[in-house]
């Protein structure tokens, strides 16, 4: 074997075994399968390439290039490249998570079991967890909020009392506190009082009580007769219960409606009943009838001669009208008297 061919053989070794060492130092296998996948994110916040992918905290890939959309909007397309043959599905979420306290980012897939697979070059659905940075603030602004609430109120109290520290209010205070003794005084005056009036009418307490509890034997021994009581009022309810009330009051409300029916017929003038009622005529002709049945009657009575012409003891004087009144004034008058 020439010299110069085992010097280039050594050359094609030592470039293969470079480029292998360079990506192995970038975290990729070239003896490995690799699919890559595609995320758009508004902010990577600060993933760079070489970062992991893992799945439940186990690597399987890395991210292996970050660039700006070529349309413009300022959106970065995070390439992932999965080694291994970890089954990415369609719909799968990478989300960027802190990996360490000290802020390092790493991406975090999660699958949906029973989904197709994703091809390589798919575009996976993107997530952001919120750094601690901004964990922090979230869990500060309640307390901070809370904070400046209670300073507000504790400048407010302070205005407060450096206003009643002036010698009015001072004054003030003590004029409430001496009518709060006075207070005071008078309800112990009050008590005493009550407690004198109890003691002088304990008597008659005491008699009231004695009354109470012989009242309340005497409840309690006639307990038989206020239950049979008791019983007989359930009796009458019941009975009251079963009476034909409901049939009663529509035979009373049907006839309302019909004396209703019957006065509006007789406002209205749709009978004979109304036309006597409300025809003035009728009413003048009526009272006219009975005027002339009155005088025929008088006539007949005091000139009965005159309708009949049977005579047997001689004809009998005939009274005119105005004599007929005459007489009959005279008979009320005697009447009257």
């Amino acid at each position: 074997m020439k010299t110069e061919f085992k010097i280039g053989i050594a050359l094609v070794l030592s470039v293969m075994l470079l480029y292998w060492g360079v990506n192995y130092m970038k975290g990729e296998d070239v003896f490995s399968k690799q699919d890559k996948f595609y995320v758009v994110y508004e902010n990577t916040q600060g993933l760079l390439p070489t970062y992991p992918v893992t799945v439940n905290g186990f690597k399987i890939g890395q991210v292996s290039d970050i660039k700006f959309m070529p349309d413009g909007s300022q959106d970065l397309v995070v390439e992932l490249k999965i080694t291994g043959d970890f089954p990415v599905t369609k719909n799968t979420v990478a989300k960027i998570y802190s990996s360490s306290i000290m802020g390092e980012k790493s991406i975090s897939l999660f699958t949906k079991h029973g989904e197709p697979l994703a091809l390589s070059g798919d575009t996976l659905l993107a997530d952001t967890e919120r750094d601690l940075t901004e964990e922090v603030n979230m869990q500060l602004a309640p307390i901070k909020a809370r904070t400046e609430e209670l300073l507000g109120t504790l400048d407010t109290v302070i205005g407060l009392a450096s206003g009643f520290l002036d010698e009015r209010t001072s004054e003030n205070f003590k004029s409430t506190f001496e009518s709060i003794e006075k207070t005071f005084e008078s309800v112990q005056q009050s008590a005493a009082e009550i407690s004198d009036y109890l003691s002088t009418n304990k008597e008659n307490f005491d008699a009231i009580s004695t009354n109470f509890r012989t009242l309340s034997e005497e409840l309690a021994s006639r307990g038989d007769d206020i239950s049979k009581t008791i019983s007989n009022v359930e009796a009458i309810s019941d009975s009251l219960a079963n009476a034909r009330l409901t049939e009663t009051v529509n035979n009373v409300e049907s006839i309302t409606a019909r004396f209703d029916e019957l006065l509006a017929e007789l406002q209205n003038g749709q009978n004979s009943a109304s036309k006597l009622i409300t025809d003035d005529e009728v009413y003048t002709n009526l009272i006219e009838a009975t005027n002339n049945l009155n005088r025929l009657l008088l006539d007949i009575k005091y000139n009965p001669n005159k309708y009949l012409h049977v005579s047997v003891f001689g004809t009998r004087t005939r009274y005119t009208e105005q004599e007929i009144q005459a007489i009959e004034q005279k008979l009320d008058e005697k009447e009257g008297n």
